[in-house]
């Protein structure tokens, strides 16, 4: 609801800046503030600005300024750069080259023709930023950092050492569980079975090497090892002989903590970091010390021998994780949407950094308590001011900072300024601009922006009364003190602010994200014109960088002889995650998922500020599985399946033939082995109990959990092992079946499928009852997508292809009698799950849709995702055959 409200008052115009700021023509391109008040008749840009302040005074009449009004004023300073000393005529046609450097150029500088310097970086370019806290550095240290890190700390675990019978529990983390834990040891028996179709679609590969990375508790290493030495999936005995004696596993673990548990499970471990490509050689090392490669007859044998990358018989088949991409450390970005938008120009972009800061009382009890003397404290007193007045003054004596100094009170500290001018950023309806000369002179003559800001520092003042800024290296240091006293670390924690500010990105991360700009560029666009065009400042988006490299690491892993790729994890795609940014900049594309209230006592309220109980929870973030497919994309891979996780259940039995080998791949249902609990709903993509209270009783599903399969290919193309139709990770590839695309935000689906080409326009046409409604049609489709997937597979499952062909079902259709069997028969099976009303509805649906002469026609994407179950299942590939629903596989060992 908060992001509708967000769209619709932006762009019905209730938001805009009062001096003019909005869309300029037909580029819809943002205005500069100065086009509308600095030039008219023969003022003009070209003429005031080709120079400096002195060079034509009859342009300024005191009313407006060079400053203000032109975008290269931040070029001159002093004496030393001045538009003589720098473009002179004596200096040739493209000025003095001693004074360009990065924006100051001739173009800019002496032209006044180039896009203006952001104000930002004229705050931040005079200062050294490098100990603000990188976003993705303090994500990584309170999660995995040996001083304050939450898993490498042991938080994560239940609290004292399991008995050996406890060891066997399933439920092993303090603050959560998993479907591995939650549904043991089903959710492993699906993967086990997804695993022997892969085994068997690489030509029954030996040894067959699956490496599980960042396995938690150990549970579904443990119950997939489990279901292939039973053969808890039932192949037949002379092929489980042999998928038995190929198979082996390994988990890739970062946390020590963890690693300590599993080990003690007894599993096979190696310690690594999934998001460096460093982790391989250790990884190849463990898979050739297999219990295999043991004996005296396997010296010098080609599968136990670790190279630097995998070879064909002595790498990964598949590489596995379970909710580990989320654990990913992110990095979030702001996009500037003013004048020309150069999204894969590093200048065009700012990075989000932390800053902390402590008052100086409080850090004078936490010193004494960590047995620092005065004198150890009076030192670290001083080097914190002159840090803290070094940098922050520096920035509050910038162009930028000078103007907001005269507008609030006399003697507000540096610290308050700077970080109030950051925080105006989160002010969407202020619409800040981007150039520094456009800033000036809205801090000038712009009272809401002055009057804001007078708001947010008068705050800040009274927050940050006497403080200092902590830098990085210090922040870590004192909670590296803290790390064997943890009432000292509660209390750090409750005196501790965390503010988030904009930086410059500089040259090392803008190497690092140049791919990131230029595999997205289309997509990134899209969103920029999108929100341009509702008078939005600014895009926000997060990358996390790690997910690159762990591409590559797999790629390392799986060799020249290729394998699969496979990742369950919530999140979404890269433009619908870019939509719930961008909306909302105080959305910084991190939560704290609950906390059990034993966990919370002594700690402040954490829920509200992901950082603020740092290294004591767990933090989370979406997944952007686009941006992992697309990593995979530029190492020739392909995505095979892209979709919510219930699709790797398999009901029906599957016919398969690989290089002339016949395989019968036995279905397996959680829900037939099991009960409707909590997390079998989950599992089938079923919101339990919906609250009222929430968008009228549905909250959003499209960040829900999905699986991402990849692979690496090392032959020709072949059957896809997951058999059920795949989702878009691009807006632009949706299903044409789809009448709406329930993956994604609701508003900025519907937006674009009014056909009005404008968003204001279409917005219009926004009554309050259709949006009330959006919520729960996006919904309501998202799950009952995947009941239309599970429903066709389980009347293939009992009934076969043939019962689902379109003559037989538009029988049943006109067949009460008929009809009634099958509603009869389905609410059996998944009424309780999923209420009477949602599974005849559905069903009607795809049966309809199947029926249809012309076939897949548009429709809901229910009845479209069941229609192309059928297809997939009984057409093209084929291949389903029926399976006894509810009766366990029966174990094939001899």
């Amino acid at each position: 609801r908060r992001l509708a409200l967000g769209i619709v008052l932006l762009g019905a115009g209730q938001c805009g800046s009062p001096v003019g700021d909005g869309l300029a023509n037909d580029s819809e391109e943002l205005r500069d503030v100065s086009s509308d008040i600095c030039w008219h008749g023969a003022f003009t840009r070209e003429r005031c600005c080709r120079g400096d302040d002195k060079t034509t005074p009859e342009c300024w009449d005191g009313t407006y300024s060079f400053s203000e009004c032109c975008p290269n004023a931040d070029c001159w300073e002093g004496e030393l750069f001045t538009y003589e000393r720098c473009c002179g005529a004596q200096h040739g046609p493209q000025g003095n080259e001693a004074c360009w450097s990065g924006i100051f150029t001739y173009q800019h500088c002496c032209l006044a023709n180039a896009t203006a310097q952001s104000w930002v970086d004229v705050m931040v370019g005079s200062v050294d930023t490098d100990q603000f806290y990188a976003m993705d550095e303090f994500y990584t240290d309170a999660q995995y950092g040996d001083d304050f890190g939450y898993y490498s700390t042991g938080h994560v675990l239940k609290a004292g050492t399991p008995s050996k019978a406890g060891l066997q529990e399933t439920q092993q983390f303090a603050h959560f569980t998993t479907y591995p834990m939650a549904l043991s040891p089903h959710f492993a028996r699906v993967f086990c079975r997804l695993l022997f179709v892969k085994w068997a679609l690489l030509g029954e590969r030996t040894p067959f090497r699956v490496v599980e990375m960042g396995a938690g508790s150990g549970q579904l290493a443990y119950d997939v090892q489990q279901c292939v030495r039973n053969n808890e999936i039932g192949v037949d005995p002379p092929t489980w002989r042999r998928w038995h004696a190929a198979f082996e596993y390994v988990i890739m673990e970062r946390s020590p903590a963890l690693a300590k548990r599993q080990r003690e499970r007894g599993l096979r471990v190696v310690s690594g970091d999934a998001q460096t490509l460093g982790s391989c050689k250790p990884v190849l090392a463990a898979l050739a010390a297999s219990p295999a490669c043991t004996g005296f007859g396997a010296s010098g044998s080609p599968e136990c021998v670790a190279k630097e990358r995998g070879t064909p018989e002595a790498g990964a088949s598949v590489v596995l994780s379970n909710e580990l991409l989320d654990a990913f450390a992110p990095l979030k970005l702001r996009l500037s949407l003013y004048g020309e938008v150069r999204v894969t120009d590093c200048m065009s972009w700012q990075e989000v950094r932390l800053v902390h800061v402590l008052p100086v009382q409080e850090l004078k009890v936490i010193t004494q308590a960590l047995g620092h003397s005065e004198e150890k404290f009076e030192g670290l007193l001083h080097d914190l001011r002159t840090y803290t007045d070094t940098i922050f003054c520096g920035m509050a004596n910038s162009t930028i900072g000078k103007e907001a100094r005269a507008k609030v009170k006399p003697g507000t500290s540096c610290v308050s300024i700077a970080l109030g001018l950051g925080e105006l950023l989160n002010h969407v309806d202020l619409g800040v601009p981007a150039a520094s000369h456009n800033m000036r002179l809205r801090l000038r003559k712009d009272n809401k922006m002055w009057g804001r800001l007078q708001e947010i520092v008068d705050q800040l003042e009274q927050d940050l009364h006497d403080a200092v800024v902590l830098p990085r290296d210090i922040y870590r240091q004192l909670r590296h003190q803290m790390l064997r006293i943890p009432e000292l670390e509660v209390h750090f924690l409750h005196v501790v602010s965390t503010y988030l500010y904009p930086v410059t990105i500089g040259a090392a991360r803008c190497d690092e994200l140049s791919w990131w700009f230029e595999a997205h560029r289309d997509r990134i666009e899209r969103l920029a014109q999108f929100y341009r065009a509702l008078g939005y400042p600014a895009v926000h988006l997060v990358v996390r960088p790690g997910e690159r490299n762990f591409i590559d690491l797999v790629d390392c892993l799986l060799g020249p002889s290729g394998g699969f790729k496979l990742s369950i994890d919530y999140g979404a795609t890269f433009e619908g995650l870019g939509h719930s940014l961008s909306i909302d900049p105080r959305n910084d594309g991190i939560f704290v998922p609950p906390i059990p209230q034993e966990l919370m006592v002594g700690l402040p309220e954490c829920h509200n500020y992901w950082p603020k109980c740092a290294g004591r929870i767990d933090w989370t973030t979406f997944v952007d599985f686009t941006n992992l497919a697309a990593a995979g994309e530029r190492l020739g891979w392909r995505t095979l399946f892209y979709g919510p996780q219930s699709a790797l259940e398999h009901i029906s039995k599957v016919n398969l033939t690989v290089d002339g080998v016949d395989y019968g791949v036995p279905g397996y249902s959680v829900l037939a082995q099991s009960w409707v609990s909590r997390h079998v709903r989950h599992w089938y993509g079923r919101e339990a109990d919906p609250s009222q209270k929430d968008h009228g009783g549905y909250v959003q599903r499209w960040t829900s959990f999905k699986v991402l399969l990849l692979e690496k290919p090392a032959r020709a193309s072949q059957t896809n092992p997951i058999s059920f139709p795949s989702w878009h990770l691009d807006h632009k590839e949706t299903d044409s079946c789809w009448q709406y695309d329930p993956t994604t935000v609701p508003l900025a689906d519907w937006i674009p499928r009014q056909g009005t080409g404008d968003p204001k326009l279409a917005l219009q046409t926004l009554t309050s009852e259709i949006n009330d409604d959006l919520g729960r049609k996006y919904s309501l489709a998202y799950e009952e997508a995947q009941l239309a997937v599970r429903m066709v597979d389980w009347l293939v499952a009992t009934g076969g292809c043939r019962s689902l062909e379109g003559p037989r079902v538009a029988a049943t259709l006109g067949s009460q009698g008929l009809l009634r069997q099958l509603h009869v028969r389905l609410l059996r099976v998944w009424g309780q799950l999923w209420g009477e009303e949602a599974v005849l509805r559905v069903a009607d649906e795809v049966f309809n849709q199947l029926a249809a002469p012309s076939g897949n026609h548009s429709a809901g994407p229910p009845a479209c995702a069941g229609y192309q179950t059928f297809v997939a299942l009984c057409e093209a590939p084929g291949g389903a055959d029926v399976m006894p629903w509810g009766a366990s596989p029966k174990p094939g060992a001899a």
